[in-house]
């Protein structure tokens, strides 16, 4: 296993709560015969052409031994560099005295008086215990559990209103213990419980998540944090969910983590090298993604059912991440608003995670399948098998990377954008940098900086540079609230069914974690819309000099800069004064110019 929890003691809040449960004193709950998990379904309609390519491929993978070479860690199966020092996740819970220890840490904390716990860090370190969260839910004397991966001024102080601090548990989630989002988060939380009930006490409401060695993990040891757990260095951070990283998260929200691992063993030996290839749910998966991205269905477009939305979510990093390099990828279409069959292009991919909760989807997947559209359904049973889909598309995606010929672990283009973020805050007036795109202001409801007319122009030009088979990716620096949200399915939508072109959609700096690489080291079809806001007020990080409000602008634009040198197109819309007026007087616009622009195509 890949995690250690030191014997420090656990943080006592006045307010503790009466104990629930035999968890409650410390004790694991009573074992009791746990039923056969089922193997999670599995089912796909092809395009005839499609079908036989996979067909082909299968039959190569059988010749060349695929699922053995994974199994065995050959790094030939992908670019024979460094593949095989990042496959610990195929044997996930193989120290079940590892995983004792940490389900016996998150008890004691679970009755140590605390109500919530928020989640700290970027990409693979919180995508994972989000999804948990909002599928699993809280379990008996468990705790709420909050995802805070943003430097959004709103968004934190949002989040910080909703909270009793002094019955709050803050995890600290990084891998490299050097995440600089995290570390701003950890370090402003700290302080905040600290004016409360002293610097001592406020570092026993702190857990840490990190690989060993990692500055995180001294700064943990050093500052006395109530628990620490350690990563397995052989797992990336897009595959740790069934690692320190996720099984923390659900051990924290009340389940067992050893029940999560053994409902996930059925698809584990599906996928196992010993499977007949056509029979391998993971291998199957991969191949039909590969060749569906060879054959131009690149844009996974997922339709998830009530409560597997944020599946969706994790899926869209660990496909985008793994991909989405040296010029190829798969692109994924995450919580796009539903259309009618006949507006998608041929350039989709459907898969329909399904839960057996939305009749009305699962009709209009067949709809979908009956126009002509490659359509795959996950099928998944209770709750806890979302452990199997975890596993199911982990084993796809290191497949389907075999099929493009790309390392599915690295991530060779995210640091790029970071740097230039780090040299951008740090100037001292915050304007390091040229300016290298069209950048568009919008002063409260209706006033513009510059002619109006030079709007549509601006949005005609940037949708002019869609090529057949592109996307448009909007990214919107803006707190990531129910408000939010829909504005940016809204917008998502109308330009959809302006450009026909699919739409990626994204918060910063969130998505830097999860879709940068692709945004950067994928296909060069994407045109990017960049949106930001004013800061409701300052908010400082004690030790870093940079403020939430600074870093956020500072990493809008060194991505922009980034992706405008490497040719992508885009333009960047600035919203000052009032957020919701100028984000309905830039809706109005987008609508205006959409319809502007496809009057000048038809002529």
């Amino acid at each position: 296993m890949d995690m250690y929890a030191p014997p420090t003691a656990i943080p006592t809040p006045s307010a503790r709560r009466a104990p629930p449960s035999a968890m409650a004193a410390g004790r694991p709950p009573a074992r009791r015969a746990t039923p056969r998990v089922p193997l999670n379904g599995f089912s796909h309609v092809l395009p005839a052409t499609l079908a036989a390519n996979l067909e082909r491929r299968l039959a190569t993978a059988t010749q060349e031994a695929w699922a053995q070479r994974l199994w065995a860690g050959d790094a030939t199966l992908w670019s024979g560099g460094d593949e095989s020092e990042w496959l610990g996740w195929l044997r996930p819970g193989t120290a079940p005295t590892d995983l004792g220890r940490l389900a016996a840490a998150c008890r004691r904390l679970c009755v140590a008086g605390f109500t919530d716990t928020v989640w700290l860090g970027m990409g693979g370190a919180t995508l994972g215990a989000e999804a948990l969260a909002h599928i699993l839910g809280v379990a008996g004397g468990g705790l709420r559990l909050h995802v805070l991966d943003s430097t959004d001024v709103a968004q934190i102080l949002a989040l910080q209103a909703r909270l009793d601090l002094t019955r709050t548990l803050f995890v600290v989630a990084s891998k490299s213990g050097t995440t600089l989002e995290s570390g701003m988060l950890a370090a402003y939380f700290q302080q905040c419980v600290a004016r409360r009930l002293g610097r001592q006490e406020a570092a026993r409401r702190f857990v840490a998540i990190t690989d060993p060695g990692t500055p995180l993990h001294a700064r943990a040891l050093q500052e006395g944090y109530a628990a620490i757990f350690l990563g397995n260095p052989a797992v990336g951070g897009r595959y740790s969910v069934l690692s320190a990283f996720g099984l923390a998260a659900a051990a924290l929200m009340g389940h067992d983590p050893a029940r999560l691992l053994r409902a996930t063993q059925p698809m584990r030996r599906a996928c196992s090298a010993r499977r007949d290839p056509r029979r391998n749910p993971g291998l199957v998966l991969g191949a039909l993604l590969g060749e569906a991205a060879l054959a131009g269905h690149d844009k996974v477009t997922l339709l998830a059912d009530p409560g597997l939305e944020a599946l969706a979510c994790w899926l869209e990093q660990l496909l985008a991440e793994s991909t989405g390099k040296d010029g190829k990828g798969l692109i994924p279409i995450a919580q796009e608003p539903l259309a009618e069959p006949a507006d998608y292009g041929r350039d989709r991919l459907f898969v329909h995670l399904s839960n057996g909760q939305s009749a009305g989807l699962e009709a209009r997947v067949r709809q979908l399948a009956a126009a002509g559209h490659p359509v795959v359904t996950c099928h998944s049973g209770a709750a806890l098998s979302v452990g199997q889909e975890f596993f199911r598309w982990q084993a796809a995606t290191a497949i389907a990377a075999a099929v493009l010929g790309v390392n599915p672990f690295d991530q060779p283009d995210v640091e790029a954008s970071k740097a230039r973020a780090r040299s951008l805050a740090a100037a001292p007036d915050g304007t390091a940098g040229a300016q290298t795109c069209a950048l568009l202001r919008v002063q409260g409801p209706l006033a513009f900086h510059g002619a109006p007319t030079a709007a549509p122009a601006s949005f005609a030009r940037l949708a002019a540079h869609l090529d057949a088979g592109g996307y448009v990716a909007l990214l919107a620096y803006l707190p990531r609230d129910a408000d939010c949200e829909r504005w940016l399915a809204s917008a998502r939508d109308c330009v959809r069914g302006g450009t026909g072109a699919a739409t990626v959609g994204g918060f910063g700096p969130r998505y830097l974690h999860s879709c940068g690489q692709l945004h950067k080291g994928g296909t060069a079809g994407g045109v990017f819309l960049f949106i930001t806001a004013d800061a409701p007020q300052a908010l400082a990080a004690p030790g870093h000099g940079a403020s939430f409000g600074a870093t956020q602008v500072a990493q809008a634009r060194a991505d922009m800069e980034e992706l405008m040198a490497r040719g992508r197109q885009c333009l960047r819309i600035h919203i000052s004064g009032d957020l919701d007026a100028g984000l309905a007087r830039l809706a109005a616009l987008l609508r205006q110019d959409l319809a502007h622009g496809a009057g000048v195509r038809a002529a």
